[in-house]
């Protein structure tokens, strides 16, 4: 497992796992990960994604398999909400909502709006 930057490049490996399995004729079997905010966290960057790549080897043929997964994590959604009607000229105002998904504070963050007509974009520490 390791993470994927926005240009394609791969960085390093943080995480490694092997298993040997023995399948009867027609049987699948099944292998689960569970990945932690805390173990991705330090390996991703804003527009980042995660990729997995599992091989298997076949060991009475020596036939090879190998498949790749790519993980894109999704930032969460602003929603804005027009608190009065807009006029020309005019100010009205906006509510914005975000709501925080992980498993820690976020601190340090600010919120900058701009658009027509705004002309000194404030931002506003949160």
């Amino acid at each position: 497992l390791c993470s994927v930057r926005y240009t394609g490049v791969a960085g390093a490996a943080f995480r490694q796992e092997q298993h040997r399995r023995t399948l009867p004729p027609g049987q699948e079997d099944t292998v689960t990960m569970t990945v932690t905010y805390a173990e991705y966290q330090p390996h991703v960057g804003d527009q980042d994604a995660l990729k997995l790549t599992v091989a298997g080897a076949v060991q009475e043929t020596g036939q090879v398999l190998a498949k790749e997964l790519r993980v894109r994590l999704h930032t969460p959604e602003l929603t804005l909400t027009l608190l009065g009607p807009a006029v020309v000229g005019q100010e009205v105002a906006i509510q914005v909502v975000f709501q925080n998904p992980l498993p820690e504070p976020l601190t340090g963050a600010s919120l900058r709006m701009e658009g027509a007509g705004i002309a000194c974009p404030k931002p506003v520490s949160l």
